[in-house]
């Protein structure tokens, strides 16, 4: 079953009400980014574009969608990047601790 967002179709419905309104389509998108419903806000768009006097209309907001999933993609792709490996960390603590075990056996065999 599937939980739908009052919130969403309340700003979607004042979005066909009030289409020309920039703000009502504003408004709709910003909460669909919010709250990672990009992709049901493309799909409410992509239903209007078959639609004679608001397809173009549609058309570009979906091209605008698609440009802030992209941004987002990047941006999770960008900060998994700077994200050190924890592999990495434990790779060079275990190293160092054979580097020191292995200073402190040479030290006992080798004595004063």
């Amino acid at each position: 079953m599937a939980v739908t967002d009052p919130v969403l179709d309340a700003l979607w419905k004042n979005v066909l009400d009030r289409w020309q309104d920039e703000k009502a389509h504003s408004a709709f998108i910003d909460h669909c980014q919010q709250s990672d419903q990009l992709v049901e806000a493309a799909v409410r768009y992509r239903g209007m574009a078959a639609d004679r006097e608001r397809g173009e209309h549609a058309q570009k907001r979906l091209n605008g969608i698609a440009a802030l999933a992209l941004a987002r993609l990047e941006s999770l792709r960008t900060r998994e990047k700077r994200e050190p490996s924890r592999a990495a960390a434990y790779v060079l603590i275990a190293l160092f601790v054979a580097a020191s075990l292995g200073l402190l056996a040479y030290l006992q065999v080798s004595g004063p």
